[in-house]
C-alpha cells in the first residue's frame, strides 16, 4: 500500500500503544517517514498520559519523522497536526473544529462538539536539532467510543467509512503541512 509521506510501514494487529513501537523504531535508527499502524491498542494514550480507548474499527497511527526544525517550533507542531487532521476529516464530510492544544471536536447534530480525534506528538533531541518526531493520531472512524463525549465517522456520517482511506488523507494533509514548512 502505498501512503504519502511514508518510507517504511509497520502495520501491526494490536499493540500497546503506536507511540511506544515508533519511539522504539526511533532509537533504533529508523528512517524519516515510518508509519505504525495498528488496528488496536490495548494501551492508547493521549497527552498527559490520558487513556485514548482504541476498539478495533478506528485508525491509530504513528508517523515517525526526523524534522530539520529547532525544537523551539514544537509549541506550535500539535496544532498544525490539529489543523492537517482537521481538514482530512472535512474531505469525508465531517464538520469538526480543532479544539488546541491536540483534538479534533466533530460538530454534532445535537449541537455538542464531541471529540473523534486525538494528537499526540513527542520528540528527543537536544537544543540545536531534533532526533525524531513521533505525531500519534488516533482517529474514531467505525468504532462506537466508549465516552459520550466523543463520536464516529460512522455515528456522524450514518455510513461506514474505509480506514485505510482516512489514513492516506490524514497522510496527504500532514505531508503538505510539513512540504509548505508549517512544520519541517
Amino acid at each position: 500500500m502505498k501512503l504519502p509521506g511514508v518510507r517504511r510501514l509497520v502495520r501491526l494487529a494490536s499493540v500497546d500503544s503506536t507511540q511506544s513501537v515508533a519511539r522504539r523504531l526511533a532509537e533504533e535508527g529508523a528512517p524519516d517517514g515510518t508509519l505504525v499502524w495498528a488496528l488496536k491498542q490495548t494501551s492508547g494514550r493521549g497527552r498527559l498520559r490520558r487513556r485514548w480507548r482504541s476498539a478495533p474499527g478506528g485508525l491509530y497511527a504513528s508517523w515517525l519523522l526526523r524534522p530539520k526544525f529547532a525544537p523551539a517550533r514544537l509549541g506550535e507542531l500539535s496544532l498544525a497536526c490539529g489543523e492537517a487532521l482537521a481538514e482530512a476529516l472535512r474531505d469525508f464530510g465531517a464538520a469538526v473544529t480543532v479544539k488546541p492544544p491536540n483534538d479534533v471536536l466533530a460538530l454534532c447534530p445535537d449541537g455538542k462538539a464531541r471529540k473523534l480525534c486525538g494528537i499526540l506528538c513527542e520528540a528527543a533531541g537536544d537544543e540545536q536539532r531534533l532526533h525524531w518526531l513521533a505525531i500519534g493520531f488516533g482517529v474514531n472512524v467505525n468504532n462506537s467510543p466508549a465516552l459520550k463525549r466523543s463520536t464516529s465517522l460512522r455515528l456522524l456520517l450514518r455510513r461506514r467509512v474505509d480506514v485505510p482511506s482516512v489514513l492516506r488523507a490524514a497522510l496527504t494533509r500532514l505531508s503538505r503541512a510539513r512540504r509548505l514548512g508549517n512544520f519541517i
